[in-house]
């Protein structure tokens, strides 16, 4: 199975050198368990410890509306947990920056393939 490609470049090659939140979506995450009761509220800087990991897994984001959101899960060590973000590029092709659009704990099958990928 080929690779899956974002702009032309390979997922697994994709660089995250850099993730910044504006102030609604650093608001939008801060808040989370306003609109998801029992949710994590979580803080800009876990969201983008989580996505400049290591072992982190990128993958395509298929919920973007606009289809050039991707998937970073990752560990945060501020939260003490994995979390899932959904980034934008700040260019094209991405060249390391991105823009934050939401992030969320992680669960189920990502939990579990994260798990697999950091060991």
């Amino acid at each position: 199975m080929e690779e899956e490609t974002y702009d032309g470049i390979p997922v697994s090659e994709l660089r995250i050198d850099s993730v910044e939140w504006t102030p609604e979506q650093a608001g939008h995450i801060r808040t989370r368990s306003r609109r998801y009761p029992g949710a994590l509220d979580i803080e800009p800087e876990w969201a983008t410890e989580a996505a400049l990991d290591p072992s982190a897994r990128i993958g395509l984001d298929p919920a973007t509306k606009t289809g050039e959101g991707i998937r970073v899960t990752g560990w945060s060590a501020g939260a003490g947990r994995v979390l899932t973000d959904v980034l934008l590029p700040e260019e094209h092709p991405p060249a390391g920056a991105w823009l934050g659009a939401t992030s969320w704990v992680t669960k189920g099958r990502d939990l579990r393939d994260y798990g697999k990928a950091a060991k």
